[in-house]
């Protein structure tokens, strides 16, 4: 178990502890199917989780009346960024993530860059292009997210 402490910042330790559920189900279908077909498994369940994600959020804006672009996503993204930290000199980086805080405590990065795929398939969804070209989960110092508005 990763470290999770009641004085932590609420929105923190729940990124950490659905960090932490997403650790222990992927390692069992994984272990269970093998590498190959639990990786395959788990990126299947990942997709899923973001395209219901991505319906609702979709949904909410077709009921505020907003168009489809990467100035709505920002603003009715069900996931709260209160405990994501951010570069000051470089707003793109995030150099904190309590998801990645809990994987890198399980030993489990590669497990967690599983996980991260989901941010393809959300901003998919909202017609946007994103590239991720550094991602903690693979060594880097931050994760540095580049989104732009489909033309």
């Amino acid at each position: 178990m990763g470290k999770i402490r009641s004085t932590d910042e609420p929105v923190g330790r729940m990124a950490k502890l659905m960090a932490e559920l997403h650790y222990f189900m992927a390692k069992e279908m994984i272990d269970r199917l093998g590498e190959e077909k639990g990786k395959e498994a788990v990126r299947a369940a990942i997709t899923k989780f973001g395209e219901a994600r991505a319906e609702v959020m979709l949904e909410e804006a077709k009921e505020k009346g907003l168009e489809i672009n990467a100035e709505t996503f920002s603003k009715i993204k069900d996931m709260p960024s209160i405990s994501w930290e951010k570069d000051p000199e470089n707003p793109c980086d995030m150099t904190y993530c309590p998801m990645h805080d809990m994987w890198e405590q399980l030993e489990a990065e590669d497990i967690g860059a599983l996980y991260c795929e989901i941010d393809d398939v959300l901003y998919n969804k909202f017609n946007l292009n994103f590239e991720r070209p550094l991602c903690k989960t693979n060594g880097d110092k931050c994760c540095r997210f580049i989104v732009k508005d489909r033309k």
